[in-house]
């Protein structure tokens, strides 16, 4: 089916650097761009450049957008090269140029298995590099049919195939992001490779196979992630693969883990645990380390210290008869999880104790019922704001909305800052909700002590009654204090406090224009001199370090300057402000139509 959505320029010049969009602008006004078929979500076009044969360019398409881009150039300098540009400006400019064609399964449907046979031996014929991947995608189908559908119906079929050719394609732009990334050139970020993006969408449906019940097409999906994960480690550059070896070993324990928790899911006789770990050591050779899984099939459910432990006789050890290894957690986290699918709840209290999962084991005594408890132990135990939001959440689930925000409130009072904002947010919603305006105006005063954000101040505003004039000045105090200037910016102006809101853009510290804009804009009637001061400052700095590819921007900042001057009827000062511009820099060619453009 087609997509529906059009390609929109905004989006063109998001995906480019600005000189990559230029050129390709140019490109596309000089009629480089030919040949724009369309097949459903894909849109190809050919464009003439500086090689004899013109360029290739790929547009992937999904209902939100650009999905995905190629191009047969050799541009790796991060965003759309000239050439994709050019083409998808064409495809936007000149709609009417586009071949809708139907689709690939449509040109392919009806024809003999001799007649598909004979156009890929031409295709090779042609195109060498159709051979390899040929013979890549030959031998994955002779290895790896798709795997069936999950056996209770509740989720699709898994198709091994698209999900080997995934991460394939995961890999083939691994190592060649963008280098502005940061918002300036650096080499290094290009390098960057993220396996957890690479991996964790195919992860989450080996979990959601295993919470469903269906461990055989979880074995035949993990499989698959590991064989096509290692040919995709294998394929990296060796430089690539040496910048990144730390975050690429962290991913080895997160594959393992999956991979042991898919084993330990399994009831494995002998003679298949010895295939499993001939198995996991080729797969090391391939990988590295995957000893979490080696574990986990080696101990199984069957080793004394960890039977001993679901028992409830628990020992500093844990589950361990020695020292407890570096991927104890992860190991210990898949085995609570296949108790919880089994309902085996006892069991996951006393592992978890065991093995120091506190918080889990705390919120299974609530999920069970035990809810004294739990908020006991909490407040005992717990130290992190989101252990007590997860526990709250928990309880409010199950109806406990008292013992819910008991244990939110014991949050807020924790030493650790991190997750507060979280949690005191949480409560200022139950708390309202449960018509405890008290604790409410506490819960949203301590969000605001920690993100000094816009809607947490009007939160506490509307919240504080006819107390808000004792709260206000401690919150403006605070904010002075500790805010940052963005924070600052959108507080003074929500209260009118437009000397404040000017003074905390005079002291320093970034400012983003859009900001700057919006304190220019609520004071240019009361305060005129200050905002032209701006606009002008900032469209100097532009145009006396010779930015040309900014000078459209200085244009516009003193296209606000001139605006002011006009609203206080004092265009003849700018008039002579504009004459002095140019005078100092008549030489700039580019710069001077912009500047008489706005006179």
């Amino acid at each position: 089916m087609t997509q529906t959505y059009q390609i929109q320029e905004a989006d063109v010049r998001a995906l480019a650097h600005t000189q990559a969009f230029e050129r390709g602008y140019r490109y596309f006004q000089d009629g480089a761009v030919s040949n724009v078929p369309r097949r459903e979500n894909l849109l190809t076009a050919e464009v003439k450049g500086s090689e004899f044969e013109p360029y290739r360019v790929q547009v992937t398409l999904d209902g939100a957008g650009i999905a995905a881009t190629a191009c047969t150039c050799p541009y790796d300098q991060g965003g759309i090269c000239k050439h994709v540009v050019a083409a998808l400006l064409a495809a936007s400019r000149q709609p009417e140029t586009i071949v809708e064609k139907p689709p690939l399964a449509a040109l392919l449907a009806g024809l003999t298995a001799d007649q598909l046979r004979q156009i890929l031996q031409k295709l090779a014929e042609t195109e060498p590099a159709w051979v390899e991947a040929i013979e890549q995608e030959t031998a994955w189908l002779r290895e790896r049919p798709t795997a069936p559908a999950a056996a209770t119906g509740a989720l699709p079929p898994v198709d091994l195939n698209a999900i080997q050719r995934e991460i394939r394609k995961d890999f083939r732009l691994a190592g060649k992001g963008d280098p502005f990334e940061h918002g300036y050139y650096d080499e290094y970020a290009a390098l960057e490779v993220d396996p957890d993006e690479i991996l964790q969408p195919h992860l989450d449906k080996v979990q959601a196979l295993l919470d469903a019940g269906d461990a055989e097409t979880a074995v035949a999906l993990i499989t698959t992630i590991l064989e096509a994960y290692g040919e995709g480690l294998h394929a990296l550059g060796e430089w690539v693969y040496e910048y990144n070896e730390d975050v690429l070993g962290e991913a080895n324990l997160t594959l393992g883990a999956a991979l042991a928790e898919v084993l330990l899911s399994l009831t494995l006789t002998p003679p298949q645990q010895q295939a499993w770990l001939d198995q996991i050591k080729a797969w090391e050779a391939k990988l590295g380390d995957l000893e979490i899984a080696e574990t986990a099939v080696r101990h199984a459910w069957s080793y004394p210290p960890l039977v001993a432990a679901m028992q409830g006789h628990i020992t500093n050890k844990g589950a361990w008869e020695d020292e407890a290894p570096a991927y104890a957690d992860e190991l210990a986290q898949a085995r609570l999880r296949i108790l919880a699918r089994q309902g085996r709840t006892q069991e996951y209290i006393h592992l978890a104790e065991a093995e120091g999962q506190t918080a889990l084991a705390i919120y299974m005594l609530a999920q069970s019922g035990a809810v004294d408890k739990a908020v006991a132990e909490a407040q005992a135990y717990l130290y992190l704001p989101a252990e007590m939001l997860a526990l709250a959440r928990v309880l409010a689930a199950q109806g406990e909305t008292a013992a819910a925000l008991t244990v939110a409130e014991h949050g807020l009072g924790l030493e650790y800052k991190d997750g507060k904002v979280e949690l005191a947010r949480w409560l200022q919603e139950q708390a309202t909700a449960a018509n405890d305006r008290p604790l409410a105006l506490k819960a949203a005063q301590a969000a605001f002590a920690g993100s000094y954000e816009l809607a947490d101040y009007t939160a506490v505003q509307q919240l504080a009654g006819a107390e808000w004039p004792r709260i206000q000045p401690q919150l403006l105090q605070t904010l002075q204090q500790s805010g940052s200037v963005s924070h600052k910016i959108a507080i003074y102006l929500h209260e009118k406090m437009l000397t404040e809101a000017m003074q905390a853009v005079d002291k320093g510290g970034y400012v983003l224009d859009r900001e700057l804009r919006q304190v220019i804009e609520a004071t240019r009637k009361s305060h005129p001199d200050w905002g032209i001061r701006k606009c002008r400052e900032q469209a100097e700095a532009i145009m006396d370090a010779g930015k040309a590819k900014a000078y459209d921007v200085a244009a516009d900042w003193l296209r606000g300057a001139r605006d002011i001057y006009q609203q206080h009827q004092r265009l003849d000062e700018w008039e002579r402000y504009l004459d002095a511009v140019l005078a100092i820099h008549q030489r700039k060619y580019k710069l001077v139509p912009l500047l008489r453009a706005i006179r």
